[in-house]
């Protein structure tokens, strides 16, 4: 006896099709690929701010070095170059100390005592840096002579400088010397 197995429409209804299927088996890996699309991008731009972070940081301690060289080396043959070097790289309070402490009568006594100093950074590291402004501590090496001191006069001195970001990049804003190292 052949019994016809016949299928009542209503049960024919809830049976998953093919298309249902496939829907149902995506639906979790859709959402699991939009939760690694998110967290790729989360990480990259963790990634970015600490790059920008230590990008900015880099350039704090290479502007002080390079500021910092600048401003204690000197003698009277290029001594208006220097001058216009560091105030280049000055900006705010530090441009203002720097153009009323190198005016004409530190030009006359620098010459009349043919002073040369040499400054080196020896240490430099970065305070702080948020947003557009950043502190850096240096210690500067500094050796000077002049016509009556032929022998080095050698000392270290611990600074620190101010920075602001301008849109021609980092600038010194105030210079303060903390003290003498040696």
């Amino acid at each position: 006896m052949d019994e016809e197995v016949t299928v009542a429409p209503e049960q024919e209804a809830t049976r998953p099709g093919p298309a249902e299927t496939k829907r149902g088996r995506s639906t979790p890996t859709a959402i699991l690929i939009a939760i690694l699309v998110a967290a790729v991008l989360a990480e990259s731009v963790l990634l970015s701010r600490g790059n920008n972070d230590a990008a900015a940081r880099a350039n704090v301690i290479e502007t002080s070095q390079r500021f910092l060289a600048l401003l204690t080396t000197y003698n009277a043959a290029t001594l208006d170059r220097q001058r216009q070097a560091v105030l280049a790289m000055a900006t705010g309070k530090a441009r203002t100390d720097i153009q009323q402490v190198t005016g004409t009568g530190f030009r006359t006594t620098i010459q009349s005592a043919q002073a040369d100093s040499r400054g080196t950074v020896t240490r430099a590291s970065v305070e702080s840096v948020i947003g557009d402004s950043a502190t850096a501590l240096c210690v500067v090496q500094i050796s000077t002579t002049n016509k009556d001191r032929k022998t080095p006069r050698i000392e270290e001195d611990l600074i620190e400088v101010s920075l602001v970001h301008t849109s021609s990049g980092w600038k010194i804003d105030s210079v303060t010397i903390l003290g003498n190292v040696t």
